[in-house]
């Protein structure tokens, strides 16, 4: 309990007085330096620490640790792959999902509510009005 009452003293004294210089080398090696640190973590990192824990407790029991060490790597990238394969295929089901929703969609809508894409027509040229008073005209329907 006390020890929890001074985490809260620290974490107050961060927020209540920033300009400080305890605040600034609280803040300096409890916030960035732990960020810092994290940041060169990789998933395979965490994957490994995980299933090292795991396993460890059991295989600890049967073998040297440096065996339960190396069965414990194999694992984790048995793991890596299982959840690279998993994530694949969620998103693969997404896709079909969403085609399969745009369809009910459409399938459920009036007809005359759903959206169509508009036809394009084409530009039709005007024709030329018939000119009566053209003498060529008149020549040719008095032939006629």
């Amino acid at each position: 309990m006390v020890f929890a009452l001074f985490l809260v003293a620290l974490i107050a004294a961060m927020i209540f007085a920033p300009e400080t210089p305890i605040a600034g080398w609280l803040h300096r090696h409890l916030v960035e330096e732990p960020l810092r640190l994290s940041a060169r973590l990789e998933r395979k990192h965490i994957l490994f620490l995980v299933v090292g824990m795991v396993a460890l407790q059991g295989f600890a029991m049967t073998l040297p640790a440096e065996m339960a060490m190396i069965m414990a790597w194999d694992v984790t990238a048995y793991v890596d792959v299982l959840i690279a394969g998993w994530t694949l295929s969620a998103f693969a089901r997404a896709r079909s999902m969403r085609a399969w929703i745009a369809l009910q969609i459409g399938r459920l809508l009036p007809r005359r509510a759903r959206i169509r894409a508009r036809r394009i027509r084409r530009a039709v040229r005007p024709r030329s009005a018939a000119n009566d008073d053209d003498p060529a005209f008149v020549a040719l329907s008095l032939a006629a």
